[in-house]
């Protein structure tokens, strides 16, 4: 399956977080030189080919920390010189469990040039996590500047080197227990040299969801039926950070309420970036925010919606009244002998 299908457009979610800055990441103020016996050593800035950088040399530097980050989504931009192994280490939680993005530049133009392994309690799992999923190849040479951009969203990683359009990887990332962390760099058997390194935080997948039974399609509902709402199940969303409500109901082909609720520290307005299929209407404490009555079947990602969230400071109930496509084919799609939905859902990204 296309993965476009199933999330918003990552490009599209890149763009809007342009709206909240970037920051500059690595640096001798925030950041931990560790050698590889886990020594904290000194900070390793250094000229190489024409670019201030930091060098780490696998031994006396070969790590570089930076702990108080807190990261599920981002894209970052770097530039990368390395002789053999050069890495990114992302949702760090300690210097012995992450996830491992690595380039070797000795092996440019081969399938190994770009590889991506999960790091439990020290371990580097290469002979496991190998082609043609976890590695790929792509046009690099060793200690040459190469440039490459990196996006994590949800269970997805994508890498792009030199600004191609097209990724050079494109993966769902193994289940793990790590789902947000710090970042750090790394460099294995040789020397490795970093440059220019940028931080864009992508929006976050509202993912703790309660939705009620459904409810028949044959009058219009609005905030006020939530309280005839008996009892919720907790849900989380899938692949591409998509809440389909279809497996959650034998027969899909009614409306349901879905809320989630969102702790903010201070009176704040922040962008909540959605898409859905079906019709759908959104609360914020009450308050109706959005409401889409006609009919909504692109697919999920080609437009998406952006819309302002006054929160309060403390708890925030956010409602939707989700309907599936449904309506389009009258009583419903003939679904072998019974009318029901055939897409029904949605997905939903908080700014930071």
């Amino acid at each position: 399956m296309n993965k476009k299908k199933i999330m918003l457009s990552i490009s599209f979610l890149f763009l809007m977080s342009m709206l909240f800055g970037q920051q500059a990441v690595f640096d001798r103020t925030k950041s931990t030189v560790l050698s590889d016996q886990n020594k904290v050593v000194q900070f390793p800035d250094t000229v190489f080919a024409g670019r201030s950088c930091l060098k780490l040399d696998s031994r006396e530097q070969a790590i570089i920390w930076q702990k108080d980050l807190d990261l599920r989504n981002f894209r970052l931009e770097i530039d990368i010189a390395g002789a053999v192994m050069s890495g990114l280490g992302f949702r760090v939680k300690d210097e012995q469990n992450y996830h491992f993005l690595y380039f070797r530049p000795g092996y440019g133009g081969t399938r190994e040039a770009i590889q991506y392994i999960p790091v439990y309690n020290g371990t580097l799992n290469w002979v496991f996590f190998n082609y043609p999923v976890y590695e790929t190849a792509t046009d690099i040479q060793s200690l040459t500047w190469f440039h490459a951009a990196i996006e994590v969203m949800g269970d997805r990683l994508r890498v792009f080197v030199d600004h191609k359009e097209e990724p050079d990887m494109d993966i769902e990332l193994p289940e793990t227990g790590n789902e947000r962390g710090s970042l750090l760099l790394r460099s294995m058997f040789g020397v490795s040299y970093f440059a220019n390194a940028v931080l864009y935080e992508l929006p976050e997948a509202l993912r703790q969801w309660e939705i009620s039974k459904q409810f028949p399609r044959d009058r219009k509902y609005a905030y006020a039926d939530t309280k005839s709402v008996r009892s919720w199940n907790e849900i989380s969303p899938g692949p591409g950070e998509v809440v389909n409500l279809s497996p959650h109901f034998t027969h899909p082909n009614g409306v349901v309420f879905a809320r989630h609720n969102i702790v903010s520290d201070e009176n704040a307005k922040r962008l909540l970036h959605f898409d859905f299929a079906g019709k759908l209407q959104m609360y914020l404490n009450g308050k109706r925010l959005f409401e889409y009555e006609k009919y909504q079947v692109n697919r999920n990602g080609e437009h998406g919606f952006t819309i302002e969230l006054p929160l309060q400071k403390g708890n925030n109930e956010l409602v939707l009244i989700s309907e599936g496509d449904g309506f389009i084919f009258g009583e419903g799609f003939n679904a072998m002998g019974r009318p029901q939905h055939q897409n029904w859902g949605f997905s939903a990204f908080l700014a930071n």
